[in-house]
C-alpha cells in the first residue's frame, strides 16, 4: 500500500507541473510582443513609433481617422493630425499575428496656451513689454480695454505698448483678452492678460528743458494771468539741483540764479533762498522770498513750494507748485524778489517781466 501511495503522489505532481507549464505557455502566446511604444501626442500632432519584437510577423490597424500608420519592418510609425479642439482624444492600434493579438492606446491632448507671465507689471514711464507664448493653434488679440495700452502679436511674443502713466499718485490697471483660434478662425477659448502700470516717477533728467511758467502777480488771485519762458538747467548733477533761468533780468542773472531741488520722491522743491549776497551787485543781499496767502514774507530758506498735480496725459509734462507745508502757521502762495540788508526792507526788484511777484506758479514743458 505504501508503494501505491507513493506512485500516486508522483503521478499527481507530474500532472500539476504539466498543467502549470501549459497555462503559462498559452498566456505568453496570446499576445503580439511589443518592445516599446511612444505614441502620446500633443495637440500639434506628429509621429510616434511602436517597435514590435523581432520574432513577430504581424499586421496592424488603427481605429480613428485622425491618425494613420505605416509599417517598416518591426517599426510601426503612427502619425497624428493636429487636434484643434478643446478636448483631448484617443485611438487604439490593433496588432495581429495569426490567432494572437495586442492593443496599444494612443492619446492626444487638446489645444493649450502657455504664457510666460499672466500678470504683467510695467513701469510708470511706459514703454514696451514682450511676453513669450506657445500654442498649437493661432493666437490673436481679441480686446484691449484702455487707450493707454496697445497689444499685438509678433511671432511667438505678445507685444504691449504702454504710454506714460499720467499720475504720480496712482497706479493703473487694464486687461487684454487673447483668443485662441482654429484654422477656420473659430475661437476655441479666450484668455485674459492682466496689466498693472506703476505710478509715474520722474527722474532728475526728465525735468531738464524749457517751460512756459504761468503765474499771477497778486496773491489775492490764484488764477495765473501771466507767463514767462523759463529753463530748468543743470546746476549740480551730484546734488540734483537746477537753475531756474528766465525769471531774473540778465543783469541779475549774471551773478546768480534761482535754484530748484530734485527730491527723492520725484518732486521738485522751490524754496526761499539768497540769489546772491552782498557785495556782488548791490550793497544788499538779493532774495527769492516766500510770500504767504495772507501777505507775509519770510527769509526762512525751508519755506516754499513743492511740485504737485503732475500731468503727463498729453505726452508733455505739466505741474503746479503748492505750499510745502513747512510754514505751519501760513501757506506759501508764491515768491517775490527783494533786496535786504539785515532786517531793513530795501524794496522790491523787478524780474524779466518787470514784476517782483510770482504767485501760484505752474509749469508746462515746451
Amino acid at each position: 500500500m505504501k508503494k501505491i501511495c507513493i506512485v500516486q503522489i508522483l503521478l499527481l505532481s507530474i500532472f500539476l507541473t504539466g498543467c502549470n507549464s501549459t497555462e503559462y505557455y498559452e498566456f505568453e502566446n496570446t499576445q503580439v510582443k511589443i518592445e516599446s511604444a511612444e505614441i502620446n501626442f500633443t495637440a500639434a500632432g506628429g509621429t510616434g513609433e511602436i517597435v514590435v519584437a523581432e520574432s513577430e510577423n504581424f499586421t496592424a490597424a488603427v481605429d480613428q481617422d485622425w491618425c494613420s500608420l505605416a509599417i517598416n519592418g518591426k517599426i510601426i510609425s503612427i502619425t497624428a493630425t493636429p487636434n484643434m479642439s478643446i478636448s483631448g482624444r484617443s485611438a487604439r492600434v490593433t496588432l495581429k499575428s495569426g490567432n494572437r493579438i495586442n492593443y496599444v492606446s494612443i492619446t492626444q491632448t487638446s489645444v493649450t496656451l502657455n504664457i510666460d507671465a499672466t500678470n504683467i507689471s510695467i513701469d510708470g514711464k511706459g514703454g514696451e513689454a514682450r511676453i513669450a507664448y506657445s500654442t498649437e493653434a493661432t493666437l490673436v488679440i481679441d480686446t484691449v480695454y484702455d487707450s493707454w495700452l496697445t497689444a499685438s502679436i509678433d511671432g511667438n511674443e505678445i507685444v504691449l505698448q504702454v504710454t506714460a502713466n499720467p499720475s504720480m499718485d496712482n497706479t493703473q490697471s487694464s486687461t487684454v483678452t487673447l483668443a485662441v483660434q482654429n484654422e477656420t478662425g473659430t475661437i476655441l477659448f479666450t484668455y485674459n492678460l492682466n496689466i498693472t502700470q506703476g505710478k509715474n516717477y520722474l527722474n532728475y533728467e526728465d525735468y531738464l528743458g524749457t517751460y512756459t511758467m504761468n503765474y499771477a502777480i497778486t496773491n489775492a488771485n490764484s488764477t495765473p494771468t501771466r507767463s514767462l519762458t523759463v529753463t530748468l538747467s543743470v546746476k549740480s548733477e551730484a546734488d540734483q539741483t537746477y537753475y531756474l533761468e528766465g525769471i531774473l533780468t540778465d543783469a541779475l542773472a549774471q551773478y546768480g540764479n534761482i535754484t530748484v531741488k530734485y527730491n527723492a520722491d520725484g518732486t521738485l522743491s522751490l524754496l526761499g533762498q539768497i540769489i546772491f549776497p552782498y557785495p556782488i551787485n548791490t550793497a544788499y543781499d538779493t532774495w527769492w522770498l516766500p510770500y504767504s496767502e495772507d501777505s507775509y514774507i519770510s527769509r526762512t530758506t525751508t519755506y516754499g513750494m513743492i511740485s504737485a498735480n503732475t500731468d503727463l496725459s498729453n505726452g508733455g509734462l505739466k505741474f503746479t507748485m503748492i505750499d510745502n507745508g513747512v510754514w505751519v502757521t501760513r501757506k506759501t502762495a508764491g515768491f517775490m524778489i527783494r533786496n535786504y540788508s539785515g532786517s531793513t526792507n530795501m524794496g522790491n526788484i523787478a524780474g524779466q517781466d518787470g514784476q517782483p511777484y510770482y504767485f501760484y506758479p505752474s509749469f508746462e514743458k515746451q
